[in-house]
C-alpha cells in the first residue's frame, strides 16, 4: 500500500469518526489541548517570573556584593571605608532598610545616602528629593501616600520596630520606588529618610544594615567578595548572583508542585486519546480484515491508526499553543496584581515548539496499545463473525 492511499484511508477513518462521534473526537483534542496549554502556560510564566525577579534583585542590589553583619544594622561605616580602598571596588553604597510604623501602618523605612535616590527612586511624581545625608525629611512611597492620603508638605510621625520613641518627619516628595516589595512583611510602603536621620531613629549612628559593593569592570566579583570576607571576618557576604539563585530555588519549588498539576492534565489526555484510538480500531475491524486479505502489512495497517492519532496531536497540539498563551496572559495578570513580580510575556520559540511536539508524543505514545489491538486483528475471524 502507498503512502498516499495511506494518508487517504487515514483522513477518510478521521472524517468518518469526526462526523459521527463529533463529540469524543472534539473532547480527545480537547484533552490534548488542555495539557498541552497547561504546560505552555506555566513555563511562559516561569521564564517571565524570574527575568522580573532578576530584574527586581538588580535594582534592588545595586552592585555585584553584599555585605550584611551579624544582626539587623550592626555594619560599621567604618569598615565600609576599609571595603572602599579594597582593589577592584568601584563604589560601595550603605543602607538601612527595616520595618517601622507611621501611626498603626506597618511601613519599610529605608535610610540612604542623597547620591544613592537614584538606585532607589526611578521617577519623582511631586516634590523634591533631599540633599542632605540629616534632616527632618521624608520621601514617601506612591502607594504609601495614595494609602495615607499623603501629599508633600504632609507631616509623618515614624516610629521604629522596637521601643515608644518616634519622630516626625515633613514629607517633601512623593516617589516611585523602584522595589515593589510592600506586600511582604505586611508593609504597607515605603518612606525614605536620609541616611543620619534612619540612623538616629534607630539609635544605632554610624552602623547600616548592608552595604551594596559595585565591582570595577573586569573585576571578578569572587575575587572581591573573598577580600572583603578577609577585612571583615564577622561579616555576611554574598554576591548578587548568589541572591539571585535563592530566588530562583524558592520559584523552582512552587514550579515543581505546579508541574505536578499539568503531570495531570498530560495524563488525562493520553488515557482519552487511548480510549478514543481503541474505539476507532474495535469500530473498523471489518475495514482492517478486508485490507490484510488484500495484501496490506501489519505496518500498514499501523501507519493508519497512528496518523489518525498525529492528527489529533497536532489539532491539540495547535489549539493548546493557543489556549497557553491566553492562559500565561491571565497568570501575569494574577501574579502581576500582587504588585511584587510584573511578569513580562515572553514566547520562546523553543517552548511553544516544544508544546507541539510533547502533543505529538502524546498521540504517539496513546496509539501504541490501539495499534496493536489493530494489527492483531485477524482476518478470518472477524469476517466470519460478520
Amino acid at each position: 500500500m502507498s503512502k498516499r492511499s495511506l494518508l487517504f484511508l487515514a483522513f477518510r477513518f478521521v472524517e468518518r469518526d469526526i462526523l459521527f462521534k463529533k463529540l469524543i473526537a472534539t473532547l480527545t483534542i480537547l484533552a490534548i489541548a488542555s495539557g498541552v496549554a497547561t504546560f505552555i502556560s506555566l513555563r511562559i510564566l516561569s521564564v517571565g517570573s524570574r527575568t522580573a525577579a532578576q530584574s527586581i534583585v538588580e535594582q534592588v542590589l545595586p552592585g555585584e556584593v553584599v555585605v550584611y553583619g551579624q544582626g539587623l544594622y550592626d555594619v560599621s561605616e567604618d569598615i565600609l571605608g576599609e571595603i572602599r580602598k579594597l582593589p577592584g571596588v568601584k563604589d560601595v553604597t550603605p543602607a538601612i532598610l527595616v520595618t517601622g510604623y507611621i501611626g498603626r501602618n506597618a511601613v519599610f523605612v529605608l535610610g540612604v545616602r542623597p547620591e544613592d535616590i537614584k538606585n532607589v527612586v526611578s521617577k519623582v511624581d511631586n516634590g523634591t528629593v533631599f540633599t542632605g545625608m540629616s534632616g527632618p525629611y521624608a520621601i514617601a512611597d506612591v502607594g504609601l501616600a495614595r494609602k495615607l492620603n499623603l501629599k508633600v508638605g504632609d507631616k509623618v510621625t515614624v516610629k521604629p520596630p522596637y521601643g515608644s520613641f518616634f519622630k516626625q518627619y515633613e514629607v517633601i516628595g512623593i516617589a516611585e520606588v523602584t522595589m515593589k516589595i510592600e506586600e511582604i512583611g505586611a508593609a504597607g510602603g515605603y518612606i525614605i529618610l536620609p541616611l543620619r536621620e534612619a540612623q538616629n531613629l534607630l539609635g544605632r549612628p554610624g552602623y547600616v544594615s548592608m552595604a551594596v559593593v559595585k565591582v570595577e569592570d573586569g573585576v571578578d566579583p569572587v575575587a572581591v567578595k573573598n577580600l572583603i570576607s578577609v577585612v571583615y571576618p564577622g561579616s555576611r557576604v554574598m554576591l548578587r548572583e548568589e541572591v539571585i539563585g535563592i530566588v530562583f530555588k524558592v520559584m523552582s519549588l512552587i514550579e515543581g508542585l505546579l508541574l505536578s498539576t499539568t503531570l495531570v492534565g498530560l495524563a488525562v489526555a493520553v488515557f482519552g486519546t487511548t480510549s478514543t484510538i481503541t474505539s476507532t480500531v474495535r469500530e473498523h475491524q471489518r475495514e482492517i480484515a478486508i485490507m490484510r486479505t488484500q495484501g496490506a502489512s501489519r505496518r500498514s495497517v499501523a501507519a493508519i491508526f497512528i496518523l489518525e492519532a498525529l492528527i489529533y496531536g497536532v489539532s491539540g497540539g495547535l489549539l493548546g499553543l493557543v489556549f497557553g498563551i491566553l492562559g500565561a496572559q491571565v497568570g501575569i495578570g494574577i501574579v502581576a496584581s500582587y504588585g511584587f513580580l510584573n511578569p513580562p510575556l515572553i514566547l520562546e520559540p523553543f517552548t511553544l515548539a516544544l508544546g507541539i511536539v510533547l502533543a505529538t508524543m502524546l498521540s504517539v505514545v496513546s496509539s501504541i496499545y490501539p495499534v496493536w489491538r489493530a494489527t492483531s486483528i485477524r482476518p478470518i475471524e472477524v469476517l466470519k463473525s460478520e
